[in-house]
């Protein structure tokens, strides 16, 4: 059998965020080493699942190493990159007789001292690896570099937002190494980015524009000495020089190919760049609208995604909802776990006064003071029964679910977008019989929320992560670039936030 080894090191990094990611944020979220990891991951629909399935139909043999995600906040501390990679280097040193080497990477990691965390692991494990076939698999959202792209002999980055794909990306990038191993395959790569950093709210796969691209990109994926095509929107809050919308084809030996069809593909995003833009609805305007309807109408808190890096603990939607009256209503998740300390300590059942949210930075508002009924207590452990990363185990911490006049607030001790339903129903709440749900998510609640929504808001909310990337101070981006410089694009962003 061919010996692969195999391993994950992935983050999202927000260098907005004040939030230090440290060995322990990995430690929350998700670290596993050597076969617990591929104890964790098997049968499930996950990068690594994809992975293992993979090495049972290609006969590989999987060498684990470190399994390694944390949930996406500011950069990656020295201290926790050098031990992450380290894990993954040893595996190789006491695994010579390595055939190749299959990873999953995010893509827009950033550490204390490095823009590209991910070129920095591949060029680490070339330099010991040798000319053995490095293949490495990435977020939709992933900044690609020349570094990365250099040092690996194929990058297969996700097709979907939300990513409903990772586990089919992990097959596709074993049968990539099972052909370059038999000699099949002698990977070209080109890769191609347009000045371009759309926010990731218009990078949505399930409609226009971005729909229009990867129907394009999958296209050209079937086309005759294409080996693999990857379209990847970026991470804008990254801020680095390789930030924003990337394409990379990549040919059985035929530069000439690759060129041609990587530029198609990259002038066509830029032909469509008008229709990046964002458009949010202001929270009230929303609000008045979702609370005549029947519902479920869901309403995404944008600016406040833990996916992208915020905090989770802005307060703007919450004010305005108990300003209004809103009943029938439930909003996950907010993340403070002095809140959820305290409810414990009153006991379900109980009535509680709490001062919820804002503790985080300046830019999601300030506490708000809520009294309510302490409905439910939970660990906090569900596993996803939806489209994305099915069957796996996800633990918030502990949490608590807070009755306040008709809405129900979810908050946790750790940082989590709903993404799957089984997040209410763990905790005893039906989301397809609330008028109102609020989620702190982007796009990701997409998948499974949309089937049982009867209308999806995207609301109009300051944060780290709002698509009006102008409100925030973006340094180390490459100039002029889509959409902060109207002046050559002829485009002016959205200015300002809208006032009621």
């Amino acid at each position: 059998m061919m010996k692969i080894l195999t391993g994950m090191i992935s983050h999202e990094t927000n260098v907005f965020s004040n939030i230090v990611t440290d060995l322990r944020k990995f430690e929350e979220r998700a670290l596993l080493r050597g076969r617990e990891g591929l104890d964790f991951y098997v049968g499930t629909r996950s990068p690594i699942g994809g992975f293992i399935d993979a090495s049972r139909a290609y006969g590989f043999d999987l060498v684990p190493t470190i399994f390694a995600s944390a949930s996406p906040s500011g950069k990656v501390t020295d201290e926790a990159f050098e031990a992450l990679l380290g894990e993954v280097l040893r595996g190789i040193r006491e695994n010579r007789d390595l055939d190749g080497v299959l990873l999953h990477l995010h893509g827009a990691g950033v550490t204390e001292s490095s823009d590209d965390l991910e070129g920095e692991v591949l060029r680490a494990i070339r330099e010991e690896v040798g000319g053995a076939p490095i293949i490495s698999t990435f977020d939709f959202h992933a900044n690609y570099t020349e570094l990365m792209l250099r040092e690996a002999d194929i990058l297969v980055g996700w097709d979907t937002y939300p990513h409903v794909d990772s586990y089919e990306r992990s097959m596709d990038a074993g049968r990539l190494m099972k052909a370059l191993l038999e000699g099949e395959l002698k990977p070209t790569s080109v890769m191609k980015k347009p000045p371009m950093m759309p926010a990731p709210q218009a990078q949505y796969t399930g409609r226009h524009p971005m729909k229009t691209v990867m129907e394009r990109a999958c296209g050209v994926e079937k086309e005759e000495g294409v080996a693999n095509v990857t379209v990847a929107g970026g991470f804008p809050w990254s801020d680095h020089k390789d930030v924003g919308a990337a394409v990379i084809v990549t040919t059985n030996n035929d530069a000439g190919l690759a060129e041609e069809k990587a530029q198609e593909i990259a002038d066509l995003i830029w032909s469509l760049r008008r229709d990046f833009l964002v458009r949010p609805t202001t929270v009230r305007e929303a609000l008045r609208e979702a609370m005549k309807a029947k519902g479920p109408y869901v309403l995404a808190d944008i600016g406040d995604n833990p996916g992208g890096g915020a905090p989770s603990d802005g307060t703007f939607v919450l004010k305005a909802m108990l300003e209004m009256g809103v009943r029938d209503a439930v909003l996950a998740v907010m993340w403070d776990p002095e809140a959820v300390a305290k409810a414990i300590e009153a006991g379900v059942g109980n009535k509680v006064i709490l001062r919820v949210g804002g503790k985080t930075d300046q830019f999601h508002g300030e506490p708000v003071e809520v009294t309510g009924r302490v409905r439910i207590i939970s660990d906090g452990r569900f596993q996803h029964k939806g489209p994305m990363m099915t069957g796996v185990w996800t633990e918030m911490g502990r949490t608590v679910v807070l009755e306040c006049d008709g809405i129900d607030l979810i908050i946790a001790e750790r940082r989590l977008q709903p993404t799957d339903l089984q997040l209410y129903r763990s905790l005893g709440i039906e989301p397809t019989e609330k008028r109102i749900i609020v989620v702190k998510s982007s796009v990701h609640y997409r998948a499974s929320h949309e089937p049982i929504a009867e209308r999806v808001i995207e609301l109009d909310t300051p944060g780290l992560t709002s698509p009006r990337l102008a409100s925030l101070p973006f340094k180390r981006i490459r100039r002029p670039i889509f959409p902060l410089d109207p002046e050559m694009l002829g485009i002016v962003e959205l200015k300002g936030f809208e006032e009621e």
